[in-house]
Order: structure tokens, then C-alpha cells, then sequence
């Protein structure tokens, strides 16, 4: 069963989760304390996931009835393609996500480095300031 609008975490379930995304939230929420920016990102990284849960579900049921007929071949050929995108923005929401974890001090992360191009460029401004 699925609660929506409980809260978790201080933040109320967006409407409409499914239950990979349901899970994907409570457990983000969980490990992370969020800008409201980033639970925006979050949400509708949860709703990728559903979507990819769906995706899934639809391509498997496809891949059980598979006939050498060209028609259905671009059918699941579509909905892999569909899949690999969703699965992209995806990632780079989740990045995006993590990045805003660690702010601006790339120790947070690796004592060596960071984690994104911002912490690449302060790196590289620190190493000009030193020499």
C-alpha cells in the first residue's frame, strides 16, 4: 500500500509515487537532508524510476512474445531506447543530488579532490594561488 501525502522525514510523499519511487524516497530522505532544490530533483528522480519500473515491465512482456516481425522489432526497439534516456537522466539527477551533499568543500568527499568540475576549477585556482 502506498501513503501518500504522510510525512517522512519532514517532507510530505509527492502524489502519484509508485512503489520503486516510494522507496527511492524514503530511503533518499533518509540519508540525505535536502535544499528544497534538490527535493524537487528528487521527486522527479523518483518518478524516472517508476517509469522505468514501467518500462521494464513493458519490455519484458514484449520480449516473451518476440516474433521476427519488423513492426514489433521498432516497438521494443523504441522502448530501449526510451529506457536508455530515462536511465541517463537518471544518473544525472542523482549526481546532481549528490553533488549538493557535499557544497563547496571537496575534502567532504576526498581528502585528494572532489567530486565535480566546480571542485576541479577550486583545485585549480589553489594550485595557482600556491606557485
Amino acid at each position: 500500500m502506498i501513503m501518500e501525502g504522510l510525512p517522512i522525514s519532514g517532507e510530505s510523499v509527492p502524489e502519484g509515487l509508485g512503489e520503486r519511487g516510494l522507496r527511492m524516497w524514503r530511503e533518499s530522505l533518509a540519508i540525505w537532508s535536502l535544499t528544497p532544490a534538490h527535493l524537487v530533483l528528487l521527486e522527479e528522480a523518483c518518478r524516472i524510476a517508476d517509469r522505468l519500473e514501467l518500462l521494464d515491465s513493458m519490455l519484458r512482456a514484449g520480449s516473451n512474445s518476440v516474433k521476427p516481425d519488423v513492426a514489433q522489432f521498432a516497438d521494443i526497439s523504441g522502448l530501449l531506447g526510451e529506457s536508455r534516456q530515462q536511465s541517463a537522466a537518471l544518473k544525472a539527477l542523482l549526481a546532481e543530488i549528490r553533488q549538493g551533499q557535499y557544497g563547496s568543500s571537496p575534502a567532504a568527499v576526498d581528502p585528494a579532490g572532489g567530486a565535480g568540475v566546480s571542485d576541479l576549477t577550486a583545485r585549480i585556482a589553489r594550485k595557482q594561488a600556491e606557485g
